[in-house]
């Protein structure tokens, strides 16, 4: 596929989130699916009024549409991945934060299309482009820039260097970035730079973060690569990613678990017996179903 049509892909992509009693606009979100969007997390706890870290998945649901090719034909989405703002430091990057998928009651609209997501560990200096949603400004706005480079917990710094024209801003939050360069997407726009205002810096959620975080999104990359024909030589990069934050993720579950048990074991108190006991039986579950997660990446490593 040319370039050009690349880009007009990602531009069907793009959706506008609302909050559904004010129905002001609270954030973007793109399809990565026929029916799945990629959306923040603090965007969807805005849009359903509740806290940004809230542990468990939503059961609202969140109202969007597709301003660029069907503005005002409202869609209803469910939550259906969900890794909340985290209060504390990640042990690992690679488990991911403030990332929500979402899924389409529906089908999406006619002329809609999942974005070509792309993963690279050399961001520096590619020109970005972005369509978001800032204050007084619900019909959206172009804003561009250039990228930088990692930061410690994962996120890629995006500056813009221009005088004129729109940053990175809260209403932005959720929306793709496209990559001039690599004429893709490299990541999910999740905060602006508050603290210095001279400072016209802003961060984006990585896709080798988003598809090791939510593992049916790589599945989706995958298929999206095979189906253009392209060699899938990124795919035993994205399964050892996914891999290893499982990994990550499993180890600190298993210090989790025997924090807890010592925890019980010094206990008196029959109430917080019983409470512990079912936080046991929850990381239990929890151990059990990463357990799995990491055997079937390692059975699809071994087909390619």
């Amino acid at each position: 596929m040319a370039i050009a049509n690349y880009f007009q892909t990602f531009k069907a992509s793009i959706a506008r989130i609302y909050h559904p009693s004010s129905g002001m606009v609270v954030g973007a979100g793109f399809l990565v699916s026929d029916r799945h969007l990629l959306t923040c997390a603090h965007v969807v706890a805005e849009a359903l009024s509740i806290a940004q870290n809230t542990p468990e998945a939503p059961a609202g649901k969140v109202d969007l549409d597709f301003p660029l090719i069907a503005p005002g034909q409202i869609f209803s989405a469910k939550v259906v991945f969900w890794r909340p703002v985290q209060l504390e430091p990640l042990t690992s990057p690679e488990q991911g934060e403030d990332i929500a998928g979402l899924k389409l009651d529906g089908n999406s609209p006619v002329g809609s299309h999942p974005v070509r997501l792309v993963s690279t560990t050399d961001t520096w200096k590619h020109p970005f482009r972005i369509f978001g949603f800032p204050n007084q400004r619900e019909m959206g706005v172009w804003a561009s820039g250039v990228l930088r480079d990692k930061l410690a917990n994962g996120w890629v710094q995006m500056e813009d260097i221009k005088v004129p024209g729109y940053s990175v801003e809260l209403g932005f939050s959720g929306a793709p970035v496209w990559d001039e360069k690599l004429a893709g997407v490299v990541g999910i726009a999740v905060a602006a730079e508050r603290k210095r205002e001279e400072a016209k810096a802003s961060f984006l959620i990585p896709t080798s973060i988003l598809s090791s975080a939510w593992l049916e999104l790589g599945q989706w990359i995958a298929e999206h690569s095979r189906s253009r024909g392209q060699t899938p030589y990124t795919l035993p990069s994205f399964r050892q990613v996914q891999l290893k934050a499982r990994k990550d993720y499993f180890s600190v579950l298993c210090a989790k678990y025997e924090a807890v048990y010592n925890q019980l074991s010094y206990t008196l108190n029959e109430g917080d017996k019983v409470s512990l006991r079912q936080n046991i039986k929850a990381i239990e579950q929890e151990i059990e179903q990463v357990e799995q997660e990491m055997r079937a990446l390692l059975q699809k490593s071994r087909r390619f």
